[in-house]
């Protein structure tokens, strides 16, 4: 163990780095802060729950969602000829995660927009020694879909005090 005057070696993770980040931007009383396609897939790994957007006939439709992500991709699960399948397979889709705390006005948010489809061959194989998304809505959804993470935005808010 080293004594308070032996030199150490330190090495900060990006999740530490943010977090140091995050505390510095509030004791100045920042505002919006962009966050990097790293922070903003790492704050994806560590959520199970999110709310994917596409559209319908009728106008936009938002829905949460158990989600995965596997290296580059979200993936849930649906029922099949449910309303994703006719209304947004082969689309354009986006998928929101965020985190919010009222009592200190904080909080952040990510956003991905890729084509949702069908999960590949490839995304079975490395589901499967690892996490299954396991959706708490009953029914039979075993339809496995993906959205690739094409775009990926995040920002984190601190209130001025």
């Amino acid at each position: 163990m080293p004594t308070p005057d032996q030199p150490t070696s330190h090495v900060t993770s990006s999740t530490q780095a943010a977090n140091e980040a995050f505390w510095t931007a509030a004791q100045l009383g920042a505002g919006l802060i962009e966050l990097d396609r790293q922070e903003c897939l790492e704050l994806l790994a560590a959520k199970a729950v999110g709310r994917v957007a596409y559209v319908v006939d009728s106008g936009a439709r938002i829905l949460p969602m158990n989600y995965i992500l596997a290296e580059d991709c979200i993936i849930f699960r649906t029922v099949p000829d449910g309303e994703i399948y006719h209304h947004a397979i082969s689309s354009t889709c986006a998928f929101e995660v965020d985190e919010t705390d009222e009592f200190f006005q904080s909080g952040w948010s990510v956003v991905v927009v890729g084509r949702l489809e069908l999960a590949t061959e490839e995304d079975f194989a490395r589901m499967r020694y690892g996490k299954m998304p396991e959706p708490w809505a009953a029914g039979n959804r075993y339809m496995f879909v993906r959205i690739a993470c094409e775009h990926v935005s995040g920002r984190r808010v601190i209130a001025g005090r």
